[in-house]
């Protein structure tokens, strides 16, 4: 008697926590009929004595008036909270197809059946760009620990080619590097680490990176090559690399912008940047950032709208890549 109470109880939460929301709550009616379908006999008023019991216990199970029942109210994740981390994942280049949907229908069960539907309303993944490295939770999960013990990784690292007119991934590379953060950017997964034959930080994307090893041998301290003394700040960092290329030196750069690349310029640096105004048309800024082909394409992204007045380096850099892009159509 007391397991067929118990299996009772534990159906009925069930039922609540799957088939209700605000939107949808259930009658003592309803609840007795879904019981009964997977027999289990309940009568109304331990329909009743059950909900309170699990409202004591400290569930959110909430009565409605119109339509007359009961729901389940807050819950761990608020729709939009799940919709926007299913949309993040849809859009993430780095997670694979298949990946993408299992971690949708996980998701799902974080709500009720009827909001469920809404996240498959989300744009789907269908022509969108996605990674077909299926082993690419592993190799987050390595780096992470690999980066928490901060010790040494080995990997293999794969380049796209073409063979018998066909794209395929090759293994181009195998690395050693000490790593010290892992960096999401436009939709792909970084690991920002340090090749010890340079002073400075290198890139790899993950969904390129195979069979990786953590070493027992300890990374390379920050301060021996960098202004960071014992952790990378992220932040700090991924605001003066300008789509993860890595670059040979860093250095002030001021531009001259027109008042209409201000939410780029905004969107790229935040809002904290000094600038100096010279006239309704135009203002100007000094960052500090690494110098390099990612740089050079930001500053080409916005069209003119972003000039450099300093340094002269990258001015003729971009002279340089202006002038290799009109020969492409003389």
């Amino acid at each position: 008697m007391a397991g067929s109470q118990k299996q009772k109880f534990l159906t009925l939460l069930k039922i609540l926590y799957e088939q209700t929301d605000e939107n949808h709550p259930l009658s003592a009616p309803q609840l007795i009929e879904l019981l009964a379908e997977k027999g289990i006999p309940c009568e109304r008023k331990a329909i009743y004595r059950d909900v309170e019991s699990l409202i004591s216990f400290g569930f959110d199970i909430m009565q409605s008036t119109s339509p007359p029942g009961y729901f389940w109210g807050r819950r761990l994740f608020e729709m939009p909270e799940l919709r926007l981390m299913a949309d993040s994942i849809k859009s993430s280049e780095f997670i694979t197809e298949k990946k993408t949907c299992e971690m949708i229908q996980r998701l799902k069960h974080l709500t009720s059946v009827h909001l469920a539907e809404e996240l498959d309303m989300i744009n789907g993944i269908v022509g969108r760009p996605k990674n077909r490295n299926e082993g690419i939770f592993y190799t987050i999960d390595s780096l992470h620990n690999a980066i928490c013990h901060k010790r040494k990784v080995h990997f293999s690292y794969y380049r796209h080619v073409i063979i018998g007119g066909k794209i395929i991934p090759r293994k181009s590379h195998e690395f050693t590097v000490s790593p010290y953060a892992l960096i999401w950017n436009d939709g792909k997964y970084y690991l920002v680490a340090n090749y010890g034959k340079y002073n400075n930080f290198s890139h790899y994307r993950l969904d390129r990176m195979r069979q990786v090893e953590i070493l027992h041998e300890s990374i390379r301290p920050l301060s021996q090559f960098s202004s960071y003394a014992d952790c990378l700040n992220e932040y700090d960092y991924i605001k003066g690399i300008f789509e993860m290329y890595a670059g040979n030196y860093e250095d002030y750069v001021y531009l001259r912008c027109s008042t209409g690349s201000i939410e780029h310029v905004v969107d790229r640096f935040g809002q904290d940047i000094v600038c100096d105004v010279y006239d309704h048309d135009f203002f100007t800024v000094r960052i500090k950032a690494t110098v390099n082909e990612g740089l050079v394409s930001w500053i080409l992204a916005q069209r003119g709208g972003v000039s450099v007045m300093y340094p002269p380096e990258l001015a003729e850099q971009i002279k340089f890549t202006l002038q290799g892009m009109l020969a492409q159509y003389e």
